[in-house]
Order: C-alpha cells, then structure tokens, then sequence
C-alpha cells in the first residue's frame, strides 16, 4: 500500500512555531498557505488514492477542501488522526499509539492500494513512526513534516515532496 501523507496547510501557529492552545480544534490556515496546498493538490491529481482521510480540525478541513476542488477526490472524516492530545495530557504515548495502529488497521482492512491522509505534526510523525518500524518513541514525536511537505510510504520506504518552493 503507498500512503501519501500530509499536513494541514500553514497557521499562524505553524508559521510562528506556537502551540495551539485553546485553539487547536479552530486555528485557520493562512492565506499564503492557499498556492502552496494548491501546488500539492497538483500533484495528488494524478495519484490514484482509492481512500483519503483528514482531521476533523478546522485547518485540516481547510486544507482538504482544497485538495478536494482541485483533485475531484473526496476526503471522510476520522477523529483518529486528529491532532494529539500528548501536550494537553489528554492521552499517553501508549495511547496515541493505539488510536493510529488501529486506525492503519482499519485502512489496510480495506485493501487499497493507496490512501491519502491529511492530519497534524504528532499524529503524522506518529504515522511515519507505526508504518517505518510498526511502534513509535517520544523521539519520533519530533520528526513531523513542515506544512506543505507531501511524505509518501511504500513498502516502508518514506520519501518527502516539499511544495513551499516549488514542488
């Protein structure tokens, strides 16, 4: 199965390198974050993805509303890949790890051959960490792609597309 994954477009938060706070289900994406998601939506268009998720969060909703007007793909809801709740100990580690293995399980219960997912920094890294090596570490935590970065996973090859400069 090839995973193409990718975060929300840019946020004030993001962009200022903030925490979320009280706003982590509402934060926007930026205007300028528009050409950026349009130029990765570009490159999705002619990737075959037979199921696509996102994070009901607001910025993720955003982003895929973009994803959706230019790819014609349709984009369902999952609360599993919302973003974390680790910084607002809300849940362990242990926790977060078995909310996204069982949401992989889920996916590759339906044998697609390719799923795209659009999600939060943590929740990602968590991802990469799950589909790399089948469990993930604090440390993983801190290698979540930048907004606009697309990382696809093959066969536990991960690879990453920036679109800030250009794709």
């Amino acid at each position: 199965m090839i995973y193409y994954i990718f975060r929300h477009g840019e946020t004030y938060f993001s962009k200022n390198n903030l925490h979320y706070g009280e706003h982590y289900q509402d934060a926007e994406i930026l205007p300028e974050a528009v050409p950026v998601i349009e130029k990765l939506a570009e490159y999705l268009k002619n990737k075959i993805s037979e199921d696509n998720y996102t994070s009901p969060f607001k910025r993720a909703v955003q982003t895929v509303e973009i994803v959706e007007r230019i790819t014609g793909k349709k984009f369902i809801y999952n609360e599993r890949i919302k973003e974390e709740g680790l910084s607002r100990a809300e849940e362990s580690l242990e926790q977060l790890e078995k909310r996204l293995s069982d949401f992989i399980k889920d996916v590759e219960s339906k044998n697609a051959k390719s799923v795209a997912v659009c999600s939060h920094g943590w929740p990602i890294a968590a991802l990469l960490g799950l589909l790399n090596k089948g469990y993930i570490t604090k440390m993983d935590l801190a290698k979540y792609p930048e907004c606009g970065q697309l990382i696809t996973v093959e066969n536990k090859t991960i690879k990453t597309l920036d679109f800030n400069q250009g794709g």
